[in-house]
């Protein structure tokens, strides 16, 4: 009965890349232009990391800072982290810590209990193939502990750089180096992790986007990829400005996204009718129509205006209150 417990432990101790390790790339410039070409803003996010980037290359050690964005869902703080990722050129493993409460989740299973496994960062170092991939610890303010303990202290000994050389899963039960790993955690309430586990990590705060920033994502992001996504060309859709004030306000950009999105469908539906497409699907190449979606017949396509800017007084009045606060 042993036999199958110990070739497992076995094949999974000869599976982890305890000396594979992947050739960072040191192009900084290259490093700025893939941040600057998939997420428009977060100008202290790029900062940071093409400044952690300088001093890596120069020291030549692989020891990085864990940094933890915090901020409003919807602004692109897991996209940002798989970017850095592609920067790097380092290998990419997303662990979500959403609803995880069983410490044996990070830690692993002592080998001696039926269906042992190790935690989530040995498989996820199992998965990379490499010993420095990055790792986007998505969701960590979500974490929660039960009787079956505290999974935030679990994982103080990973995000600590002083420890985390020699950290040890139970399944394992040998010191596996983590320090060479780049660590990076997401999380939208900093209220609701523990104190020892945010001093541990550099929080940068990750701001709600302007109009004017909204604009510029969605005009270079995510058009086109909506576009994309619903089989059509460039040419066949144009889009107002009015979307992003009119109808959406978020601090993110994904409600954003469901708006173009709604547009797109319905102007899938209209080249549909004027023959653009055939019954099958296939793009018929003599007829041409663009759908122009512009402020007069933007209500078509997506009802009532749900946000008006308030207007100001062409005149000072008396008894007219701008803001009002109550403490």
């Amino acid at each position: 009965a042993e036999a199958n417990v110990e070739r497992t432990y076995i094949e999974t101790c000869l599976e982890l890349p305890w000396n594979v390790s992947t050739e960072d790339n040191k192009d900084i410039d290259n490093a700025a232009k893939v941040l600057d070409s998939d997420h428009y803003g977060m100008k202290d996010i790029k900062e940071r990391i093409l400044e952690s980037l300088a001093v890596r290359n120069i020291t030549g050690s692989g020891k990085a800072p864990v940094i933890c964005l915090a901020g409003p869902p919807g602004t692109g703080k897991t996209s940002i982290a798989r970017s850095v990722a592609k920067a790097l050129g380092k290998e990419y493993v997303r662990i979500c810590l959403g609803g995880v409460r069983d410490e044996a989740e990070i830690r692993g299973h002592r080998k001696t209990y039926i269906g042992a496994m190790p935690g989530r960062i040995i498989e996820g170092l199992k998965n990379a193939g490499v010993n420095n991939p990055l790792m986007l610890l998505d969701e960590i303010d979500k974490i929660s502990s039960d009787y079956k303990g505290d999974t935030s202290a679990a994982l103080l000994e990973v995000l600590d750089s002083e420890q985390n050389v020699n950290f040890v899963d139970h399944y394992i039960e040998m010191p596996v180096d983590l320090s060479h790993v780049l660590f990076i955690a997401t999380a939208n309430d900093l209220s609701n992790i523990s104190r020892p586990l945010l001093d541990r990590m550099e929080i940068i705060e990750v701001g709600s986007y302007t109009a004017n920033e909204k604009f510029h994502i969605a005009k270079e992001h995510l058009i086109k990829k909506q576009i994309k996504e619903n089989g059509l060309l460039v040419s066949d859709v144009k889009f107002t400005d009015k979307v992003i004030n009119s109808y959406t306000r978020e601090a993110g950009v994904r409600g954003l996204e469901r708006q173009i999105a709604k547009i797109v469908r319905k102007a899938v539906r209209e080249l549909y009718k004027a023959g653009v497409f055939t019954s099958d699907g296939t793009r018929d190449k003599t007829v041409k129509k663009t759908v122009n979606i512009s402020d007069k017949n933007i209500t078509d396509y997506l009802g009532k205006v749900k946000y008006r800017p308030d207007k100001k007084n062409a005149k000072g009045e008396v008894g007219i209150v701008r803001g009002l606060a109550w403490t």
